[in-house]
């Protein structure tokens, strides 16, 4: 684990501006072909499914809405998105939508590597402009699961990234919202001084001047 201002990034697999609460469960049932951990904010979590491999190559499941259930997280996607970050230094956000069609997402790398960032951006929370990073690669196929009132940012650290968004709420453009991804009060530390923005995204209001009502 790293804090905020640390300055090295790049070299740790899980960010964010508090202390990491390091806690791993499996099912209730004892079934631990996968294991949830906690994060230093508590709805979000890190999720890791059991691998098997044999002579053929190997398995492994990316969701399974019992277990998440059986762990405290419901969780039922209308929609997945597949991203590709042709390059290194490729950021995504800060997104979410506004209340009534605010979205929970789970996330995960199918090529690459990247940094996926969770920001509160619940008014009155007591956890409001925390922000976790959670470094998700196709090597470790982890997966975080970011509930509804939060914001989500995405970083490719390697050229021909592609990751996985599956949302319970489905897009809806009169609801979804941009916040600068270098907003001064989420200050969220990337490893990188100039990243590949889209237009919507360089463009995008400080958090003061957004209408956000999660």
């Amino acid at each position: 684990m790293q804090t905020a201002d640390d300055g090295h990034l790049h070299l740790h697999r899980f960010y964010g501006n508090f202390k990491r609460n390091a806690h791993r469960r499996c099912s209730t049932k004892g079934n631990c072909s996968m294991r949830v951990e906690n994060t230093g904010l508590h709805e979000v979590k890190i999720i890791e499914y059991e691998r098997k491999t044999d002579n053929r190559g190997f398995s492994c499941p990316t969701y399974r809405k019992n277990d998440l259930a059986e762990a405290g997280i419901a969780f039922d996607y209308t929609e997945e998105i597949e991203y590709f970050s042709e390059k290194a230094g490729t950021l995504y956000g800060i997104h979410f939508q506004n209340a009534p069609r605010a979205q929970a997402k789970l996330l995960y790398c199918t090529q690459g590597r990247g940094i996926d960032y969770a920001i509160d951006l619940r008014n009155g929370s007591p956890t409001f402009l925390r922000w976790v990073g959670v470094e998700l690669s196709a090597d470790n196929r982890k997966q975080i699961y970011i509930p509804q009132g939060f914001g989500h940012a995405f970083l490719s650290l390697q050229d021909h990234t592609k990751n996985v968004m599956r949302i319970d709420e489905p897009f809806d453009p009169r609801y979804s919202r941009q916040i600068a991804y270098n907003d001064p009060d989420i200050a969220i530390p990337y490893p990188i001084d100039a990243p590949i923005l889209a237009s919507h995204d360089i463009h995008a209001p400080l958090l003061a001047d957004s209408d956000v009502n999660l």
